[in-house]
C-alpha cells in the first residue's frame, strides 16, 4: 500500500487549476485524491463541480458519506429507492457540511462552480447508481440536471419527462 509521506497543503493555486480542468471537462468536475490509494481506510478527496456537472444517483449500501463544502454552493438532493426527491439539503458557507448515512440515496447538483471535500470509509467501494437515473453520458442526463436544480421535494423524475 503506497504511503503518504509528506503533509499535503492544497493552496488556492491548486484549488483554482481543480475549478479550471472542472470547467474544461465533459463531466464538468474534476478531483485531487487525497488518500494514498484505493485500499486507504478513509477515502477523501476534493471535487471541484460546474453547475451542468451530472451526479448520478447513487447509494453506498456499506459506507456513510460526508461532504464539506469549501467553495460556491451546492444541493444534495436524498432520493426514495425509486427517484422520488425526498430532500433538499443546501449546502453554502453558513452550512457547508452534510454527512449521508450508509443506504441513503443521494445525488448533487451545483448551484454555482463549487469545491467539497468528500470523506468515507475505505477501501474503495463503486458507487451503486439508481436503476431509474440515466446512465451518465446518456442523452436523458443532460435533461437530469435541470430537472435536479429545480425539483421540489415530493416531486419524482422519470425518464419519460417531454
Amino acid at each position: 500500500m503506497a504511503q503518504i509521506d509528506r503533509p499535503q497543503h492544497v493552496d488556492e493555486r491548486q484549488v483554482a487549476e481543480l475549478l479550471a480542468q472542472a470547467a474544461s471537462a465533459d463531466r464538468r468536475r474534476s478531483h485531487i485524491l487525497l488518500h494514498a490509494d484505493h485500499q486507504d481506510q478513509v477515502q477523501r478527496l476534493l471535487i471541484g463541480l460546474e453547475p451542468e456537472s451530472y451526479v448520478r444517483p447513487h447509494v453506498h449500501s456499506e459506507q456513510w458519506e460526508m461532504l464539506v463544502l469549501l467553495r460556491g454552493s451546492l444541493d444534495v438532493l436524498i432520493f426514495g429507492p425509486e427517484g422520488q426527491l425526498a430532500q433538499r439539503l443546501a449546502m453554502n458557507l453558513a452550512a457547508p457540511v452534510v454527512q449521508i448515512p450508509r443506504g441513503t440515496w443521494h445525488g448533487a447538483v451545483a448551484r454555482s462552480a463549487s469545491v467539497v471535500m468528500e470523506v468515507k470509509p475505505g477501501p474503495y467501494r463503486a458507487n451503486e447508481f439508481a436503476a431509474w437515473a440515466p446512465e451518465e453520458g446518456a442523452a436523458m442526463a443532460a435533461a437530469f440536471v435541470p430537472w435536479a436544480a429545480s425539483a421540489s421535494v415530493g416531486e419524482r423524475w422519470s425518464a419519460s419527462r417531454p
